[in-house]
C-alpha cells in the first residue's frame, strides 16, 4: 500500500513539475583545459528545490515510467533556454543543452518554441545527445539528427565509453565533440580507459572531432585529460553548477570545434559503389561471401556494428541469424532490413518495421569496428533472384554510408495514438 501512494505521489508531483514549468536550470563551465579560460556552459536540469523530483536523475527516470519523455525533454530545453538569455551569458557563447534521442524527431510544442529560436539565434547551441537507448531505435535517432542539425551550432555525443553499444554507434554517427564519460577521466591509465581512447582516438582522426573530458575534480584529474589531449573538459574543478554564469572567455577555440561530416548519403547500400568494378554470381556465391563475413564476425570485438539487407526473407539464413544473436550477447550492435522481416528476428537483433521499395532487390552484409571494415553489396539482376551484381569492399567511408543508410530503417514501429 506505501509502495502504491508513492508512485501515485509521485505521479502527481510530475504532473505537476510539467503543467506547471516548474523545470528549473544550473550551468555548468566548459573550459579549455590548456589556458583554463570558459569557452561555454552546460544547461543541467533540476526539479523544484526541496522535491522529490529535485534530482535530473528522479526526473528522466519517471518521464521514461511514464512514457512522457519527449514532453519532459522539450520543457527541459525551453527552460535551459530562458535560464540562458536570463543570464549574463554573452552573444555567440557555446551552450550544450542534453537532449534525449527519442526526442530528436520530435516537435516542439508551441508555447515552447519563443524561448528556444530565441537561445538558439542568440548562443553557438550544441545539442548534446546522452546515451540512453542510443542503439536501441537508430530510425528515430538519425531521422532526428537530420532535422537538427541544420539548426544547431554543432552536435555532441555524451557519456562516451559508459555504454560499449554506444561506441559502436560513433562512427556512423560522426558527432562533433566526443565526450568522455567520467570514468574514463577517472581510471586513466587502466586498460578499459585506454581501449576506450584508442576508439575515441580514430574518430577525431577521421573526423576532426573535438574531445572533451567530462568529471575533472582534482588537479590530478586535470593532469590526466592535459596528457590525453583532450582541448576541452568540464568538472567541479573548474566550476560547480551554477545558477549565475559569466560570459565566456574565449570564442576563438569556437572554430575549431565542428567535424568535417563530408559523408555521403545514399537511398541505398549498392549506390556507394559507384565506379567500382562489380562482379556477377549467383545467389549461393553471395550467402557464401557473407558466410565468410559472419565467421569473421564471431571474432570481432565489442565497439562494432553488424547489419544485414535481405531482398526477400527467405535469404536469411539460420546460420546468418544464430550469429548476429550470438554477437548480439557481446553487445555488439546487429539489425537486419527487408521485406518480410520481423522487429526482432532473433534474440537481441534489430528489425524492421516499414517497407522500403527504394531496397527491393538488394543484398548487403556490413560489418564495422575500430580494425574493420567490410562490406557485400548486391543487387538482384534478374527477376528471379537467381543472380545478382554484387562487389566486395574494404574503404570505411563508403562502408559507413551503406551503414547508415540501412540505420535508418531500424527500430520498433512507432505506438499509434
Amino acid at each position: 500500500m506505501a509502495s502504491s501512494n508513492h508512485v501515485a505521489m509521485v505521479e502527481t508531483e510530475f504532473d505537476r513539475v510539467l503543467h506547471d514549468r516548474l523545470l528549473r536550470t544550473v550551468f555548468q563551465p566548459i573550459v579549455s583545459v590548456e589556458s583554463g579560460a570558459v569557452v561555454g556552459y552546460e544547461g543541467l536540469i533540476r526539479g523544484p528545490a526541496g522535491s522529490v523530483l529535485e534530482s535530473p536523475e528522479a526526473l528522466i527516470k519517471e518521464a521514461y515510467r511514464e512514457s512522457r519523455i519527449v514532453e519532459l525533454d522539450w520543457i527541459a530545453r525551453a527552460s535551459a533556454s530562458r535560464a540562458a538569455l536570463a543570464a549574463d551569458l554573452g552573444p555567440n557563447d557555446l551552450l550544450f543543452l542534453n537532449i534525449e534521442p527519442v526526442a530528436l524527431a520530435s516537435s516542439c510544442p508551441p508555447d515552447l518554441w519563443p524561448e528556444i529560436e530565441g537561445a538558439f539565434d542568440r548562443f553557438r547551441v550544441v545539442l548534446e545527445v546522452t546515451e540512453r537507448s542510443l542503439d536501441r531505435d537508430p530510425r528515430t535517432l538519425f531521422k532526428g539528427i537530420d532535422r537538427q542539425r541544420p539548426t544547431v551550432y554543432g552536435l555532441a555525443l555524451d557519456d562516451v565509453g559508459a555504454d560499449v553499444r554506444t561506441m559502436s554507434m560513433l562512427p556512423v554517427i560522426r558527432p562533433d565533440i566526443i565526450k568522455l564519460d567520467l570514468k574514463v577521466t577517472h581510471t586513466s591509465p587502466s586498460a578499459k580507459a585506454m581501449k576506450i581512447l584508442h576508439f575515441v582516438y580514430e574518430e577525431v582522426e577521421r573526423t576532426g572531432a573535438t574531445i572533451l573530458a567530462e568529471g575533472v575534480e582534482t588537479k590530478r584529474h586535470h593532469d590526466v585529460v592535459r596528457a590525453l589531449g583532450a582541448p576541452l573538459a568540464q568538472g567541479w574543478l573548474y566550476g560547480k553548477p551554477t545558477d549565475h554564469p559569466t560570459p565566456a572567455h574565449e570564442h576563438e577555440a569556437h572554430m575549431s570545434h565542428l567535424a568535417d561530416l563530408a559523408l555521403e548519403e545514399v537511398p541505398t547500400p549498392f549506390e556507394v559503389l559507384g565506379r567500382r568494378k562489380i562482379s556477377r554470381a549467383s545467389a549461393d556465391v553471395l550467402l557464401a561471401l557473407a558466410h565468410e563475413i559472419f565467421h569473421h564476425g564471431l571474432h570481432l570485438l565489442p565497439p562494432a556494428l553488424v547489419v544485414m539487407l535481405v531482398p526477400r526473407a527467405e535469404l536469411l539464413t539460420p546460420h546468418a541469424l544464430r550469429v548476429l544473436s550470438r554477437l548480439a550477447r557481446r553487445e555488439i550492435v546487429t539489425g537486419v532490413v527487408g521485406a518480410g522481416v520481423p522487429p526482432e528476428p532473433a534474440p537481441g537483433v534489430r528489425g524492421s518495421w516499414e517497407h522500403d521499395p527504394a531496397l527491393d532487390g538488394e543484398y548487403a552484409v556490413i560489418a564495422i569496428s575500430p580494425s574493420t571494415a567490410v562490406a557485400v553489396l548486391a543487387r538482384r539482376a534478374d527477376s528471379t533472384d537467381s543472380e545478382f551484381e554484387f562487389g566486395v569492399i574494404h574503404d570505411r567511408q563508403p562502408i559507413v554510408c551503406a551503414a547508415r543508410c540501412l540505420l535508418r530503417k531500424l527500430g520498433p514501429q512507432p505506438a499509434r495514438g
